[in-house]
């Protein structure tokens, strides 16, 4: 890590900032002129990838303080150009709309490459986006070698966290620079001289433009040293004798209010100095901070933290205080959001950290909601993890038995809370296999599968037992779907929205006959329409569609209708075989709310999300070449309806991600000369594919503004071309009707203008 590294990082950022310059261009609406939607997807990945290689190198170049305590007294030389260098990658992302003020580094732990050791995973979240040691390799890709240098940069800066002992590094982003980027850099030396300084107990000598000078570290209330108080009191020059009063005056006032609701949030006396109005107002905040555990449970800067979370973070640190990595990992035990992809190992893992906690929450008598929110939580979290995970973990209860002192119990020991937990979504998956086989043979169920149904549930035995029959009396003897059956059972069903939606999707939809898959799937329409949660099952479909980007199912038509089912809530859409395109010009019955979360999903999973339309589109093109795609053999009409329901879901949201993707459809579905006009199969399909123009025109006119017309005016200029692709009159006849559709979108746009 010599000076001439820090030093290249220069055209780099050069670079970084001319790129910068098209995402701006692109969210303003300008646009690249790209060949296809694939093309163009692959382009606004890239510029996504701007953002993402910023986070990188903020994060590469935070940790070289932390690998070189030679910044403490630098001035000049290399700490110098890493700063420069810092100060203009935070200024850019500043300047990103959106973003949420602050850059978090977080240890996680789980890292799905096996290549990477736990300890050295970490991810970096900005806003909406994430950068971690697997998406790096993928913006190289996508961007070419000049940003080859990232994958090994990112590396080196997560072994430096870890070796550092960092479970989360936040940084609050420079606002007006000429006065909080010294303060961030005094911040950076401190933590560069802090870890020798603790070691050695002595101060921490840093050196500005101004002067030299020394910081104390300082202890916080349980007597460790803590690099927030140290930062405190470098920042704001204040004596050891002085901080060490602070501490304990904060940590007076928290025990003598450690009753009120309003108290038991703080997470430690540097928390709750920053808060407490009379001592906030007196001291510099620290723009930089390491290992304060509420970033642990939160990724922005909240009011007021959930108390029984601060509470559940405490204990975890009372528990674990030398280990930060094993706090991170106790509180992904209870609040991760991960468990529907978990595998064995790791839940495993996270059982032991649990009971581990469970045992000593148990212990609290002054806290008794302790054990309940964690109990609470796990059991949330369990409910998600895939049946054969749950088939596969191998638990044993613990009873409670002595074991000889400095031994700790086997890994597969777990509370006997935890234990009866995981016996029951075993008996579950059990059941769950039941009534999947039932559609095709007799099962037989016991009084113990109609306990686990009513708890799994929430209802009666003797509901669980109606259940079973009204589920069962939806298939023949033979196995086929009866759709009028499921028609008459849905009044039932809806009652228990989320939990039969889950399981018929997940479960059900697999197992029916080939020859019955588009009945289901269509019934489960006037399910959709009839639940309270539409949150609930938006995530479970869209969480289904994502899940393998590469693959496009039968299915994935089906789970978008239904999206734009719950989230236009029109009930007369549920007699429909396809989303009407009337709802793109009336955003009356859209739910605003659903929107809005959809919105948030598909910019948080933006990847992903991308990802998979790129797959939808390349399938696409693909079966217009052969008459079908993929290993599934998709049709072309079902691909081409599934981008339909896709352009019509993202023309009802207001995000970035959906106005780009329907730009650049558009784009090119106001290209006769385009290659989905060219294929084998595309004369036979030109009738829907100049329908798909027209949902893409229109969705533009929805969610689009007045820099967009041009690119609409493009398909009105094409018009007599497109009527040329084939000699057939009622086709022309519907050419004819591009310039209708043009002026109908420009005047959408106009009148929201």
């Amino acid at each position: 890590m010599g000076e001439n590294k820090a030093i290249e990082l220069d055209p780099e950022a050069q670079r970084l900032f001319e790129q910068f310059g098209g995402l701006e261009a692109f969210q303003k609406g300008a646009f690249s002129g790209a060949e296809s939607v694939t093309q163009s997807l692959l382009e606004e990945q890239k510029r996504h990838d701007a953002v993402r290689v910023l986070m990188a190198q903020a994060c590469y170049l935070i940790s070289k303080y932390l690998t070189d305590e030679s910044f403490a007294m630098a001035t000049d030389g290399q700490e110098a150009k890493v700063f420069e260098n810092l100060s203009k990658v935070l200024a850019k992302l500043n300047e990103q709309p959106g973003h949420l003020g602050c850059l978090l580094v977080r240890f996680r732990g789980t890292p799905s490459d096996p290549q990477i050791p736990d300890k050295y995973d970490y991810e970096v979240i900005f806003g909406h986006t994430m950068v971690d040691s697997i998406i790096v390799p993928h913006i190289v890709r996508r961007n070419g070698e000049k940003y080859a240098k990232l994958p090994d940069q990112l590396q080196r800066a997560f072994i430096a966290l870890a070796d550092y002992g960092v479970n989360n590094l936040f940084v609050r982003l420079p606002g007006v620079l000429d006065s909080t980027l010294p303060n961030l850099q005094i911040c950076l030396k401190i933590l560069s001289g802090f870890r020798t300084a603790r070691q050695k107990g002595t101060p921490i000598s840093i050196r500005t433009q101004k002067d030299p000078y020394s910081v104390s570290v300082i202890n916080d209330e349980n007597l460790f040293p803590d690099p927030n108080l140290t930062a405190v009191a470098g920042l704001n020059r204040f004596s050891l004798k002085s901080m060490e009063a602070l501490v304990e005056k904060v940590d007076q006032w928290v025990r003598q209010h450690q009753d009120a609701s309003t108290i038991n949030r703080y997470a430690g006396v540097y928390n709750a100095a920053l808060e407490l109005p009379k001592i906030s107002a007196q001291i510099k905040k620290p723009p930089i901070e390491l290992n304060n555990v509420k970033w642990l449970i939160s990724d922005i800067e909240e009011p007021a933290m959930p108390t029984e979370r601060m509470n559940i973070a405490k204990l975890a640190m009372d528990l674990e205080n030398a280990s930060p990595q094993t706090v991170a990992k106790m509180i992904q035990s209870v609040y991760g959001e991960d468990y529907s992809k978990i595998n064995t190992m790791r839940l495993g893992e996270r059982l032991q950290l649990s009971s581990k906690m469970l045992n000593a929450a148990e212990k609290r008598a002054k806290e008794p909601n302790l054990a309940k929110e964690l109990v609470d939580n796990l059991q949330a979290r369990l409910d998600q993890v895939k049946d054969h995970v749950i088939d596969e973990i191998h638990v044993v209860e613990d009873k409670g038995e002595q074991r000889p002192p400095g031994t700790e119990a086997p890994k597969e020991v777990v509370h006997s809370q935890i234990y009866d937990m995981v016996s029951f979504y075993k008996g579950r998956s059990s059941t769950r296999k039941k009534m999947v086989g039932m559609v095709h043979k007799p099962m037989g169920f016991t009084q113990r599968d109609y306990e686990i149904l009513a708890k799994d549930f929430h209802i009666s035995l003797e509901d669980a037992e109606a259940l079973v029959r009204k589920l069962k009396g939806c298939f023949g003897a033979d196995g086929r779907f009866k759709k009028s059956a499921f028609s008459e059972a849905v009044e039932l069903f809806q009652k228990y929205e989320q939990k039969i939606f889950h399981f018929l999707w997940h479960h059900m939809k697999d197992v029916v006959l080939p020859q019955d898959k588009a009945a289901f799937l269509n019934s489960l329409q006037g399910l959709t329409t009839q639940m309270d949660q539409p949150k609930k099952a938006f995530k479970i479909l869209m969480d289904d569609l994502c899940n393998d980007p590469a693959v496009v199912q039968y299915s994935d038509n089906k789970a978008i209708m239904l999206v734009n089912l719950i989230v236009h809530r029109d009930k007369s859409m549920t007699d429909y075989d396809m989303t009407p395109e009337d709802v793109v010009l009336s955003r009356h019955n859209i739910d605003a709310t659903m929107a809005q979360y959809a919105a948030w999903r598909i910019e948080k999973d933006h990847e992903s999300f991308s990802n998979k339309i790129q797959t939808i589109h390349k399938k696409l093109i693909e079966a217009l070449k052969l008459g079908h795609a993929g290993e599934h053999r998709l049709p072309v009409a079902l691909l081409l309806n599934l981008e339909r329901e896709l352009y019509i879901f993202l023309s009802m949201l207001d995000s970035d991600t959906s106005k780009n993707i329907l730009r650049s459809a558009a784009h090119e579905y106001s290209d006769p000369s385009a290659a989905i006009y060219s294929q084998k199969e595309s004369e036979n399909c030109l009738g829907a594919l100049l329908q798909n123009l027209r949902v893409t025109l229109r969705g533009v006119g929805s969610v689009g503004s007045v820099s967009d017309v041009p690119l609409l005016e493009k398909a009105r200029a094409n018009e007599e071309s497109f009527g040329r692709l084939k000699n057939d009159r009622h086709f022309r006849a519907q050419a004819r009707l591009i310039t209708e559709w043009v002026e109908e979108a420009v005047k959408l746009i106009k009148f929201r203008g």
